[in-house]
């Protein structure tokens, strides 16, 4: 027993709580756009779909770092999203595309080639691109948080200033791992006490674990594996292996960040990782799900943040998955859209800017600072490749690559 609670300690909920939250989120979004672009009108399929992958996502986890201790565990490609209609338009198929990803992945992961893409990435790629992902999702959380609240800005108003200011408060205390909890709690009450309820009676479907239930039945495509639908989602499946690897440079910059030098830092082996990931793809496919996965960002930046073993709270985060699962339930409240959005805002994305913000004030060459400033520039007004592949060549062209 005394080996179990030194195993696990409460701070080891944050994370696990943002890892839910974030995923929530970002399966939400996936199963949004692709409802919206395939003309789904199943009104549960988004939540239903949200249950899915959480409840799948929870038992690979756990399996996982139960047999890979310095594995990160798989969460969702957000960056992908934006891609969704022009991969329904050119005829990709979500389980195709789930499974190709996973094949590809697992390629990719054994013959080192996306190893060599991550460390072809060095300070102004690293910087630049924890810029984009940062602001890039600052942006979102404040244009959703103003779709939300429409009309009633004073609430919105009153939550980002009183959020802000305790951001600012912990910062200076480095104890910026309890916005987590904070925002989340905030952002409940507030609205609630502006007259903002969260439906909790609208009836829920059980958790169907049927791949022919969800592609033939909900989802109403079929399954897909055909030549020619196989050829034309194959690009796409290629391109997120260049965004797994942008993904993993912005985390682990924030990783390099928040280790000091005297301080034992967190392994982590990202070969095994993304055959996880790669694996995860694969399952969630077949399952029905509508999410693409990368490594869990939303549970891996507060747990840097926080500096705690990643094999303890990524088992509280899968039990915590497993339960929402089954239970339903809890989705309805941690979906609920400040809570979301703040969550992510303050969470997330406020420490990876402010990460890259940091880097980019300690570099040292005026052509970098200025390059890495463009290169955000683009990324956050066009396409995070473009910066990826700009800061490359910047990086070969400068006589040093680093800070």
């Amino acid at each position: 027993m005394k080996q179990i609670r030194g195993y696990f300690k409460g701070s080891d909920f944050i994370p696990a709580l943002s890892g839910l939250i974030g995923k929530i989120s970002l399966i939400s979004s996936f199963a949004v756009v692709w409802a919206q672009e395939l003309g789904i009108t199943n009104p549960h399929f988004v939540f239903d779909n949200v249950r899915l992958e959480i409840f799948v996502g929870g038992i690979i986890a756990l399996i996982s770092t139960l047999i890979f201790p310095e594995i990160a565990v798989a969460g969702t490609l957000a960056p992908l999203v934006v891609l969704i209609p022009s991969m329904v338009k050119f005829g990709v198929h979500p389980l195709v595309l789930s499974v190709l990803v996973g094949i590809i992945g697992l390629i990719f992961v054994k013959a080192g080639l996306l190893s060599r893409l991550i460390l072809m990435s060095k300070h102004v790629s690293k910087t630049s691109l924890t810029l984009v992902f940062g602001i890039s999702g600052v942006i979102l959380c404040i244009q959703k948080l103003t779709a939300f609240f429409n009309k009633t800005y004073w609430i919105l108003t009153v939550l980002l200033i009183v959020l802000t200011v305790c951001y600012i408060y912990l910062l200076k205390k480095e104890k910026a791992w309890l916005m987590i909890p904070i925002s989340a709690i905030v952002s409940l009450v507030l609205p609630l006490l502006g007259g903002i309820k969260i439906n909790l009676l609208e009836p829920m479907n059980n958790l169907v674990l049927n791949p022919g239930y969800w592609w033939e039945g909900v989802w109403g495509i079929g399954f897909g594996l055909n030549l020619p639908t196989i050829l034309k989602t194959l690009p796409f499946a290629i391109f997120v292996m260049l965004l797994w690897a942008m993904d993993t440079v912005a985390i682990t910059t924030l990783l390099d960040e928040q280790s000091k030098e005297e301080q034992k830092r967190e392994e982590i082996n990202l070969n095994q990782s993304f055959m996880m990931v790669a694996i995860r793809n694969i399952i969630g496919g077949i399952f029905g799900g509508a999410q693409t996965s990368s490594l869990w960002r939303s549970f891996l930046i507060p747990l840097f943040m926080i500096k705690r073993p990643m094999r303890g709270a990524t088992i509280l985060l899968s039990v915590l998955c497993i339960t929402v699962g089954l239970l339903g339930m809890p989705i309805k409240i941690l979906a609920f859209p400040p809570l979301v959005w703040t969550v992510l805002l303050f969470g997330i994305f406020m420490p990876l800017s402010l990460t890259g913000l940091n880097k980019w004030r300690r570099g040292k060459q005026l052509v970098q600072k200025i390059g890495i400033i463009i290169l955000a520039a683009i990324g956050i007004g066009y396409s995070p490749i473009i910066t990826w592949l700009g800061a490359v060549v910047l990086e070969k062209l400068s006589k040093n690559n680093d800070i």
